[in-house]
């Protein structure tokens, strides 16, 4: 506990005022402290693990096991904040690569144009499928501002993709992308 400690007299030369020093003994605040440290992790709930939800297809009997390509759109990020982008047709005729930036209006503009595209052959702009690829020397940036842009466009079909394709063999020679 706290004391006080007071210094013997000496009776040689004047006298003065006797000087007294304080300690104070921590022991019981250290006490204390460990009870206070204990109490709290005991009495604390740790928040528990979250994990991301994964949306799986639900297997249907009477679907075709394939996507029709005049539904897809192919998205491919490469280096340079550029995006290659195509629409697969069933014939292979009409097969056009676009190049994009990464600027917000357009890609959105290519992706909305797609959607209204898939409406008037499909009846919905949900029927629309994009694939998202991405070359070695794109950025993980690339990706999340795909993956932002298929949210505020409303598609609801898409999917990461790693496999390749000779279109995508193309693009890669011809872009510099390997």
């Amino acid at each position: 506990m706290a004391e006080m400690n007071t210094p013997e007299r000496s009776s040689k030369g004047p006298r003065r005022a006797p000087k007294s020093s304080t300690r104070v003994d921590l022991t019981a605040m250290v006490d204390l402290g460990f009870l206070l440290i204990t109490f709290f992790m005991l009495a604390s709930a740790f928040q528990k693990p979250k994990a991301m939800e994964v949306n799986k297809p639900v297997p249907e009997v009477d679907q075709p096991a394939g996507i029709k390509e005049t539904k897809t759109l192919t998205l491919v990020a490469g280096k340079n904040d550029k995006i290659y982008c195509y629409t697969g047709a069933d014939d292979e005729t009409g097969l056009k690569v676009d190049s994009l930036t990464f600027s917000r209006q357009e890609l959105r503009k290519r992706i909305i144009q797609r959607q209204q595209e898939v409406k008037a052959q499909w009846g919905h702009q949900d029927e629309l499928y994009v694939s998202l690829k991405f070359f070695p020397k794109s950025k993980y940036r690339n990706m999340v501002d795909l993956l932002d842009e298929m949210e505020i466009c409303g598609v609801k079909r898409y999917a990461i993709v790693d496999e390749w394709n000779e279109m995508d063999g193309m693009i890669a020679a011809h872009t510099g992308n390997r």
